[in-house]
């Protein structure tokens, strides 16, 4: 395969960039995120209605355009550039949790026209994502309900719609939660991001929909999905991070030359370049394979995920560094682009866990190789 795009998709590139320069840029992003709300709902509905974006990869007979997550990382990468607020991502996230679990839901189309938000609420206060939730659903006469905590809710103080994970008596499930309903309550949260917000959300025996069959949800799937999106979003900011440092260091000037001609920044940013180019096709390859249903999508995932935080963290230093005092600065956008990747980086997990996950997939696939005749020590050869 190539690692590389066409040109419609260069092309989409081209479309949304140039859209959320015009529609959101770095004063649209101070504005929004000093509102009540913390987005712009008229930047939210044009998304919607001229570009269509949250239906982007949700089939046709869901309500969507039929593309994949290629293109929907494509777009997020353009929305973490910009430092986008919106609920995209996490109405993105939403639907694309319905599209694997229940596609005719109702609610899925809602989703994909940008008629209502969503967001999920998986992560529970102490405890990794994908642990299995101490939230919990009982099943009563009126339907399930649902009783717990969940943390670290992207956007969940003004998402109306919740795909929440909790036990059953047959398993962890599902559920689609209104977020005005009995029970619901969001409380939000202070992160060090200020152009997206988080909320715990507690539930007290809210009433919720089963999406699915209780005990076979595909948790780990829809995680996994989510981690290629904030990935995608993560090599957004890395690239903006690495363009704006290049063209900083080419316009200022100290003892008579630009400071990109210096040695030491030259080998910074060439540090940064390799970083960037190493999560773009690591979040590629993670999405083709998303697409694809490959046998290796959860051993791409965990690799997109920790290799596109960790690039975005160093492009988003590195950018400060350049930039000197003037980067430090409340007014210059490089500590919200330093921000917006930190709070990236532990939405679902912790870089650790990400390469705990790594770790696992590769023991499994070594325990199938020496189960076939293939010694540990050729596996090792063959993946060098």
């Amino acid at each position: 395969m190539q690692f590389r795009y066409d040109q419609e998709h260069l092309d989409l590139q081209a479309a949304v960039r140039a859209f959320l320069a015009e529609a959101s840029p770095d004063e649209a992003v101070r504005q929004a995120m000093d509102s009540a709300s913390g987005w712009a709902p008229e930047v939210w509905r044009r998304l919607c209605d001229e570009l269509e974006l949250p239906a982007l990869a949700v089939p046709e007979d869901c309500g969507g355009s039929g593309f994949g997550l290629v293109e929907l990382g494509l777009v997020l990468a353009e929305a973490g550039r910009s430092l986008l607020c919106a609920p995209l991502l996490a109405t993105c996230l939403a639907a694309q949790a319905l599209l694997r679990v229940h596609p005719a839901h109702s609610a899925l189309p809602e989703l994909a026209r940008g008629l209502r938000t969503g967001t999920l609420a998986f992560r529970e206060p102490g405890r990794v994502v994908d642990a299995v939730p101490e939230t919990r659903a009982a099943a009563g006469p009126a339907g399930w309900t649902v009783s717990g905590v969940k943390d670290w809710v992207l956007g969940g103080e003004s998402a109306e719609l919740l795909v929440v994970s909790a036990r059953t008596a047959a398993g962890t499930a599902l559920f689609l939660v209104e977020a005005g309903s009995p029970g619901c309550k969001a409380q939000p949260i202070e992160t060090v991001d200020p152009t997206r917000r988080a909320a715990r959300v507690t539930f007290e025996e809210a009433p919720g929909d089963l999406l699915g069959v209780a005990g076979t949800a595909p948790v780990r799937a829809v995680l996994d999905v989510a981690a290629v999106l904030v990935a995608a979003e993560q090599v957004g900011i890395a690239e903006r991070c690495l363009a704006d440092a290049v063209g900083y260091a080419g316009m200022r000037t100290q003892f008579g030359r630009p400071v990109g001609s210096f040695q030491a920044v030259k080998h910074a940013l060439a540090d940064v370049l390799l970083e960037v180019e190493a999560a773009r096709s690591s979040a590629l390859y993670a999405a083709l394979a998303t697409d694809q249903g490959r046998s290796d999508t959860g051993q791409a995932t965990a690799v997109a995920a920790y290799t596109c935080s960790e690039a975005a963290l160093l492009a988003a230093g590195e950018n400060i560094q350049v930039h000197g005092g003037i980067g430090m600065t409340w007014e210059h956008p490089a500590h919200l682009l330093l921000r917006r990747a930190t709070v990236n980086r532990m939405l679902l997990g912790g870089p650790e866990e990400h390469l705990a996950r790594m770790f696992d997939h590769v023991e499994a696939e070594r325990g199938r190789d020496t189960s076939r005749g293939t010694t540990p020590s050729n596996h090792r050869r063959n993946h060098a």
